[in-house]
């Protein structure tokens, strides 16, 4: 067999539980990562066998997509149900204040954490652009993060504004710099961009995307781990890299070694910090990932992370070399989304990051538009969820729990 190729028995398992009416096809990487399913509506709730099956096929190839919901039907809150299944949903900082600043910006991570409402939020803003083409489906949920490249009022006809590129964001996993740190992230595709270049057949040119590309950098990495990260997708797609497969590629003596490594991750540039293994073993595949191996994901925001017994600059040095070895072109998926889609993503398996892209758009054909949930915490094969009290309050910003009507 091929890697990743899908075997009798795991064909026969997907057959037995959803059907023969029902598709399942992989790999999606050359890495071997990834199953799509197709004819599978989330709409309905799923058997707790089904779950098990979806479950054990994220945990072994990484990267999973549900493909065909119907958005005229599927809703977010039954989006949330389903992604209840995976962990308990996260707000996401964007969606919340902590002591009247927004949870994203750069500063303390501790204070009252106030959900934002609906009218602060990117729902809001995004409904503007393009009112009488798409607006954002109906949700009040905080764990529901709005994906988007335009927003605002729209110009008056006689003033266009102009398409501006933005560049594409640094490899990361996410929220991994808290002590429990997101296992699943999910996207439900609303909208992808359908303008193309004439010339290139690409909605961004590559000139384009490398001019915006160029400011996307940290200091101190050399030139060849900077032209990695900088090898984004032209099209909307989201780029991810399989960290299970980039291990696995490794000599056996330095898988081993770094098994024993432990890195210090801290919330705050003052705090103490904590060590977390480098090398993540998953409890149902027993697949071996380097999770998060980036020395800086996000540069000004939360701190670098350091190596146990190393330096800051022994760290970086450290850590880039792992991350030139991730990004390596025969480790990467560059995953195309289309409208229906739910895509699944093993934050501990794998690395993403958002690709370069148009903003301050005139065109419904420029439109990127998705929702993404996160999980963290032990899966549930049946629903509601029970979740310790404790524990969601101590790792659940604001203690949010998805309400009974939900899961």
């Amino acid at each position: 067999m091929t890697k990743g190729e899908i075997s009798s028995t795991e064909r026969r398992r997907f057959h037995n539980l959803f059907g023969t009416a029902r598709e399942l096809t992989g790999p999606l990487a050359t890495s071997g990562a990834g199953r799509k399913i197709r004819g599978l509506d989330l709409s309905e709730p799923l058997t707790p066998q089904q779950v098990e099956f979806l479950l054990d096929s994220l945990a072994t190839h990484r990267l999973l997509t549900i493909a065909g919901q119907d958005l005229d039907y599927f809703n977010l809150q039954q989006f949330e149900r389903f992604a209840c299944h995976w962990g308990a949903p996260v707000p996401h900082p964007s969606n919340f204040l902590r002591d009247g600043r927004i949870g994203t910006a750069q500063g303390r991570t501790d204070g009252a954490i106030e959900y934002m409402p609906m009218s602060a939020r990117v729902a809001a803003n995004v409904n503007k652009r393009f009112p009488e083409q798409i607006s954002c489906l109906i949700h009040e949920s905080p764990a529901v993060l709005v994906v988007t490249n335009f927003g605002g009022e729209p110009p008056p006809p006689h003033k266009p504004s102009t398409p501006t590129i933005r560049p594409g964001g640094s490899w990361h996993t996410d929220i991994e710099y808290e002590t429990e740190p997101i296992y699943v992230s999910m996207f439900l595709i609303h909208h992808v961009p359908t303008q193309r270049d004439s010339d290139t057949n690409t909605w961004l040119t590559p000139g384009a995307a490398s001019t915006a590309m160029a400011k996307v950098r940290l200091n101190g990495s050399g030139e060849a781990l900077v032209a990695r990260r900088q090898e984004l997708p032209l099209n909307g797609e989201t780029a991810y890299a399989d960290t299970t497969a980039a291990f696995e590629a490794l000599p056996k003596k330095q898988q081993d070694f770094l098994k024993r490594v432990r890195v210090r991750r801290r919330l705050n540039e003052e705090d103490p910090g904590w060590l977390t293994p480098l090398v993540r073993t998953n409890p149902r595949s027993g697949n071996h990932s380097l999770h998060s191996p980036i020395w800086s994901s996000r540069p000004g925001i939360r701190p670098a992370i350091e190596v146990d017994g190393l330096s800051a600059e022994e760290s970086r040095e450290f850590l880039d070399e792992l991350e030139y070895q991730v990004l390596d072109e025969s480790f990467r998926h560059v995953h195309a989304h289309t409208p229906g889609d739910v895509t699944i993503w093993d934050n501990y398996q794998t690395l993403h990051t958002s690709p370069p892209m148009k903003s301050n758009i005139n065109s419904i054909k420029d439109a990127r538009l998705f929702y993404r949930i996160s999980c963290k915490g032990q899966p549930s094969v049946k629903l509601p969820r029970h979740d310790d009290d404790a524990w969601i309050a101590t790792h659940i910003p604001g203690g949010y729990v998805s309400p009974l009507g939900i899961a």
